[in-house]
Parts: C-alpha cells; sequence; structure tokens
C-alpha cells in the first residue's frame, strides 16, 4: 500500500494532497473526541454516577480525595482505597503504622492512614481508612472495598451505575 501510494503521491495535485491530509487529520480528531468523551462520566438526574468502561474494561474517573483531585480506578478486589505514596505525598497524607498485605504482585509493606473525604462526581465518601503504597508505579489511586461496599453497584453492558445504599 505505501509503494502505491508512494507512485500516486508524486503525481497528486498539492491541493488535493493537502485534502488528504484534511481529511486523515479530521478523522483522527473525531475518533479522539469520541473515545475521550465515551470515558467521561455522567451523572443521572436522580443522583447517580455512570461511568462506561474503557477499553481494558476497567471504570477510572477523575475525582478528589480531601478536595484535591485524583485519578480513580474503582477496584473491587482491593480491600481499601489505596494510594501510591507520591500521590500521597502530594496530597500531604502521612501513614500511621504501617499493614503486610497481599497484592497480584506478593506480599508488600503499606502505610495506613485516613481521608476525610473521596468525592466521586456527585457522591462523596467519608472518613475511610486507606493503605499508602510505597510500590506502586503511577498516580492511579484503587478504590478498595471498604469505599464501594458503601455505595450500590449496578453494572450492565459495560456500564456502572453507583448510588448511594438504601438504608
Amino acid at each position: 500500500l505505501s509503494h502505491h501510494l508512494q507512485g500516486t503521491g508524486s503525481h497528486m495535485h498539492p491541493m488535493a494532497r493537502r485534502l488528504w491530509l484534511l481529511a486523515w487529520l479530521s478523522l483522527l480528531g473525531l475518533l479522539t473526541l469520541y473515545f475521550y468523551s465515551s470515558a467521561k462520566p455522567s451523572v443521572t438526574a436522580s443522583g447517580e454516577l455512570l461511568l462506561k468502561a474503557d477499553a481494558s474494561g476497567h471504570y477510572r474517573l477523575e475525582g478528589a480525595i480531601n478536595d484535591q483531585p485524583v485519578q480513580l480506578l474503582l477496584d473491587t478486589g482491593a480491600t481499601r482505597v489505596t494510594i501510591p505514596q507520591q500521590v500521597a505525598d502530594r496530597l500531604g497524607l502521612i501513614a500511621h503504622g504501617s499493614s503486610q498485605v497481599n497484592t497480584a504482585a506478593g506480599q508488600i509493606r503499606v502505610g495506613n492512614g485516613t481521608i476525610e473525604t473521596l468525592a466521586m462526581g456527585p457522591l462523596t465518601l467519608y472518613d475511610l481508612a486507606i493503605f499508602i503504597n510505597p510500590a506502586a508505579d503511577g498516580d492511579e489511586v484503587l478504590v478498595g472495598m471498604n469505599a464501594l461496599g458503601r455505595l450500590e453497584l449496578v453494572q450492565k453492558e459495560r456500564q456502572l451505575l453507583l448510588r448511594p445504599l438504601q438504608e
């Protein structure tokens, strides 16, 4: 294909070349917009949070811990909200003691702490125990079951609806 295009490229009118370039850039822009907007969470009329799964089937969103912006990954396999050390440092979170925990990567020692608030769209959870993970790469906070267990989760067709538990 590239050989075929090379042959025709030299005979292509400069204006036609510009139009092809414009068409490809437009297509790339539309695809970027589609995938970016499809990952954005939405809020229902009744104040619930609706997330769409990403390409790998995970649910990610922007949220806030103690009113500071963070990237969140919902993780039903995590016991507690788990914050990478570099994110904890940025948020001013300090560990009080430590725990030995089992992870997919084996046993590690993590710091214990608490956060005042975890906000995800219209939902705010208060006073959560956290792990601070010195071995975590990246800046994604794992939202574990100590937070998710306070919400009702309904998953259907690669979408996840989060709402407060009805007491």
